[in-house]
Parts: C-alpha cells; sequence; structure tokens
C-alpha cells in the first residue's frame, strides 16, 4: 500500500503546456499551452474554473501573477502586460525575444534570446543598465539581488542594475554552473562542476553557499551528483540532485549538516516546500515528504516539470507531458497538501486520469424518441437542414449510361448453390462495354473511376471556430454547435455525433443548439460515412 492525496483533472489542454502559475492565495491560476494561448481561471465557489484567454504572438516562456496582473513573456515579441480579464495593459517588445523571466521587488528581469539581460519596471518602463550583461545561462532572485551565472562560469550578483558581487572562478580549464538557489537565511546557493584535464585536478561536483552581504564563503561541500535544484527549508534548504535524491542541509552556528529526506530514481525536476511539506517531481511522478515523515506519491499521466502551489499549500496544480507526439494531450492536476493522506494499492495511483465516465445504459424508449425539446431554438428552415437523409446509391450510373450496356436480368442460381452463367455472352458483353469505353474522354472516365472504384477517401469534420460567450443573467448561455461544413469528397457522410467533455452524445445532426453553464467547456464532432470511414474535430467553450 503506498500513501498519496486525493487528486482531481483541474484543467484539460489541447496543447502542450509551456507556463503555469498560481497567486500565492490560490485564487487565480494561468497557464500557457503550446500555441501560444493563455488561459486565466479563478475561484468561484471555491473552485478554479477558466474565466477568459488571450492569444500571444508565440510560443509563451513564462508567466507571473502579482497582484491583480499578469507577466507574460513570448519568445517572438517579448513582455506583456495583462489584467485578469486578458485585457492587455502595456507591452515592451524584445528585439530577440524572451528566454527567461524572474520577479525582483520593484523590477521584472528578462533574458533574451541572445542571453542578454533586461530590466523593466511593472509599469512597463525599461531600466538603463550601465553595462551588457550577455551569455547568461541562468538566473535567480534572492531578496533584492539578481544572480546570474554566465556560459563561463562566472557569477554575479546584481543590485538595482548595478554589480555588487562577483564570485572567483575556479579551476584553469573553467566550470559549470548546474544551479542557483537560496537558504533559509538568503544566502546564494550554487552547484558546480569543475573541468580538469587531469584526473582529480579541480574534477569535481560540489555545493557552495555564499553570504552576499558579508561576500563571504560560509560553506562547501564535495557532492556525488549534480545540484539541479535548491530552495529554502524551515531550518535550512532542500537540494534536488540528477541521480533522484533530496537532500536537507540544516545550518549550524558553523556549519552545514546534510540529511537524506526523499529518494527518487531519476534526476529531481522541481522541488516545492508548502506548508511543512516537501515535494519533488520526478519521471512520472510527484514524491512528498510530510512534516511529520510520512512518504508519499502521486502518478501523472506526463512528467510533471510544473508545479505551482498557493503560499498555505492548500491548493497545487502541476502539469507535464509525456513527450509522445501521438497521445492525448496531458491533463493540469489539482490537489491540496493539507488534506489527509489515503492508502491505495500502487496499481491505482492513475485512477485520477484515467477515470471514464460510466456507460448509462437505455431503454428502447429512450433510445429510439424522437426528442423535439430543442425545436424551439431553431427556425424552420433551421429545421429542414438538420433533417438527413441516406445519400442515393447511384455507384457508376453515369458511366453505364455513358457505355449504354444491357446485361440483362441477374443470373440465377443453380440447386447446388452455383452461379447459372452463360460466359459467350458475359465475354460478348464485356468486349463491347470495353469498346465504348474506349469512346468516352479520358479525363471524365479516370475522374469516375477515381471517384467511384478508387481509394475510399476518409471524411473530414469540421466542428468550427472556438467561441467565447457571455452569460445569461441564470448564468448559462445557448450554444450553436455547427458542424454543417464538414465535407466527404465522395458525399458520404451517414452519421453525426456531438459528444460532451464526459462522453456522452448530446445531438446526432450537424446543428444543434444547447444551453451550457457558466465556466469551460469541451465539444468533440463526429462523422461517419457509409463505408465506416470516420474523423472528429473539436472546439473549446468558454462561458463567462
Amino acid at each position: 500500500m503506498l500513501s498519496t492525496h486525493s487528486v482531481h483533472i483541474a484543467f484539460q489542454p489541447e496543447a502542450k503546456v509551456s507556463a503555469l502559475a498560481m497567486s500565492i492565495g490560490g485564487d487565480v491560476a494561468v497557464w500557457a499551452e503550446g500555441d501560444g494561448k493563455l488561459f486565466i481561471a479563478q475561484s468561484s465557489e471555491g473552485v478554479l474554473a477558466p474565466s477568459t484567454s488571450w492569444q500571444a504572438p508565440a510560443l509563451i516562456r513564462k508567466a507571473i501573477l502579482r497582484g491583480n496582473q499578469i507577466f507574460v513573456l513570448d519568445d517572438e515579441y517579448g513582455l506583456t502586460c495583462l489584467d485578469l480579464e486578458g485585457k492587455v495593459l502595456w507591452q515592451v517588445e524584445i528585439g530577440a525575444g524572451g528566454f527567461a523571466l524572474q520577479q525582483l521587488p520593484s523590477q521584472l528581469a528578462v533574458i533574451d534570446g541572445l542571453g542578454r539581460l533586461h530590466l523593466f519596471g511593472y509599469d512597463g518602463t525599461p531600466f538603463d543598465l550601465p553595462t551588457t550583461y550577455s551569455d547568461i545561462l541562468r538566473f535567480t532572485a534572492i531578496g533584492e539581488y539578481l544572480i546570474l551565472a554566465h556560459e563561463s562560469g562566472q557569477v554575479q550578483a546584481l543590485q538595482n542594475g548595478q554589480t555588487v558581487w562577483s564570485r572567483p572562478i575556479r579551476g584553469e580549464t573553467g566550470e559549470s554552473i548546474t544551479c542557483l538557489g537560496s537558504d533559509v537565511n538568503h544566502h546564494l546557493v550554487i552547484g558546480r562542476e569543475g573541468y580538469a584535464l587531469v584526473s582529480g585536478d579541480e574534477e569535481v561536483l560540489e555545493i557552495e553557499i555564499w553570504d552576499l552581504k558579508q561576500q563571504v564563503l560560509v560553506h562547501r561541500d564535495d557532492v556525488k551528483s549534480q545540484l539541479l535544484h535548491a530552495i529554502p527549508s524551515n531550518e535550512g534548504l532542500y537540494c534536488g540532485f540528477a541521480d533522484g535524491h533530496v537532500t536537507e542541509y540544516l545550518t549550524g552556528q558553523s556549519s552545514y549538516t546534510s540529511e537524506p529526506r526523499i529518494s527518487c530514481t531519476y534526476p529531481i525536476q522541481t522541488l516545492l516546500f508548502r506548508n511543512g511539506c516537501i515535494a519533488a517531481t520526478s519521471w512520472f511522478y510527484i514524491y512528498g515528504l510530510n512534516a511529520d515523515g510520512r512518504e508519499w506519491k502521486i502518478e501523472h499521466q506526463g512528467m510533471p516539470h510544473f508545479i505551482e502551489a498557493s503560499l498555505d499549500g492548500s491548493v497545487c496544480l502541476f502539469a507535464g507531458e509525456d513527450q509522445n507526439d501521438w497521445t492525448e494531450i496531458e491533463p493540469i492536476g489539482l490537489f491540496s497538501f493539507n488534506e489527509e493522506l489515503l492508502e491505495i494499492d500502487a496499481s491505482e495511483l492513475n485512477l485520477w486520469f484515467e477515470k471514464t465516465e460510466e456507460t448509462v445504459q437505455l431503454s428502447a424508449e429512450e433510445l429510439y424518441r424522437v426528442d423535439d425539446s430543442m425545436n424551439e431554438f431553431f427556425t424552420e428552415e433551421e429545421l429542414k437542414s438538420m433533417q438527413t437523409s441516406q445519400p442515393a446509391d447511384v455507384g457508376l450510373e453515369a458511366l453505364h449510361s455513358a457505355l449504354e450496356g444491357d446485361f440483362g436480368e441477374p443470373p440465377k442460381v443453380t440447386e447446388d448453390g452455383a452461379l447459372d452463367i452463360d460466359t459467350e455472352d458475359l465475354l460478348t458483353q464485356l468486349d463491347d462495354a470495353i469498346t465504348k469505353m474506349a469512346l468516352l474522354p479520358s479525363e471524365d472516365l479516370l475522374e469516375q473511376l477515381n471517384t467511384e472504384i478508387g481509394e475510399i477517401l476518409v471524411p473530414r469534420a469540421v466542428s468550427g471556430e472556438d467561441q467565447h460567450l457571455k452569460a445569461d443573467a441564470d448564468g448559462s448561455a445557448i450554444v450553436t454547435l455547427d458542424g454543417s461544413t464538414s465535407f466527404d469528397p465522395q458525399d458520404r457522410i451517414q452519421t453525426w455525433s456531438w459528444i460532451e467533455s464526459s462522453g456522452k452524445e448530446i445531438a446526432s445532426s450537424a446543428k444543434v443548439r444547447v444551453r451550457i453553464p457558466r465556466g469551460s467547456h469541451r465539444f468533440e464532432l463526429r462523422i461517419c460515412d457509409r463505408d465506416g470511414q470516420w474523423s472528429s474535430d473539436s472546439l473549446h467553450i468558454l462561458i463567462e
């Protein structure tokens, strides 16, 4: 048996999640999907529900929530500030696009696509830097300090755009900075990997802890694996390593002591500390350790690269993807650090994202009844257009007319089941048909043959554009689902089916009107031709 938290699907993205953020109170959350679309969700009666969306010019790299404003960095245009309704307050173009975004007490720090530093005020005003900072690989904020790590291995601390400290580079052949973080005392934590031409000469993996105010090294420790993440704990810091281990370093009067906390099999992707509980994502799991020492585990359908939580840990969202283009997009999960742990079998960890709606058995009367309850929403012309009819099976009628062949009565079946065919007469008729076919224009003949006896073409479902509507006074809105622009080159479409997100069919016509409540909804249109070929398309509807 394993301990776990109760997990639910918070949101079902339609593309790969590229950014995730949450307010400190847990009442607002935003996430970005691979096509550059940003979704804003706000708490309604204690439940996070999508309220609006905004389309960025390109892939969104980072989103930050600060009060009633959202700061969004995309990799083509630059930095955008939105309000909670998705309205653009200001935009700043960055020549090489955005790569990374960091929040400071009075400024926003941006690394562009060429590794250069830019500073902006929270009103979008650019800050003039006294010098150019370039070749930046990673950066972080510790209080009022902005920490930069360069390709050369150099580490700098900036204050209001000015360099106030530089770490001496170690090793004649250079070094690599693998991590920038901090501890409970706001000391800078650095993970480094030394290079060397001679074995044993500065070829080590280390942790360094620096007091930025005093500009002194307070601790250095050899480690067995690369340090990837370092975040403050109540008594020191938590470190996540490439070998899958999470270790806590406890501050003492003169040095730090280390204690192992969590052991995973794969590199630590993210670390989060809330309400006395540490959570680490690794591979397809979130591993957790509560303040009372109880371990727990959550499985995700993808590799959870994003995890965000409210300050008190009552609301936590996580997202990731399985790096498989042939599978569906993985959901955004939701749980609370503050809820009691559950005891389940290891095989049940994936139930939260694999749950399917139970099929409701309908009676014959329910299956075959004519439901005209929605007719009042349609005009008489629309009702006529929704009536489906079976397509006429004309086959090669046009070709037969051109051939003017009379193949006579269908062959009779003998007592033993064989066909009684006059083979001499059949061959004569075939010769005549072939001769007449040769007289047909070649283009018309080929077109007819390709259409009727060639490869069966799959019909194409078109569900229509996404919709963004305002709710009526009762909190709902009437929505038209129109798939009438779906097409089949061979005019073989026979069935139409509109499916809601739970998997239930709500209509079997090309066009239908439905009343849906406030929130985010997804509908799928499925069409099928008489040969069993089918396709589907979906749309997203947001009711404010």
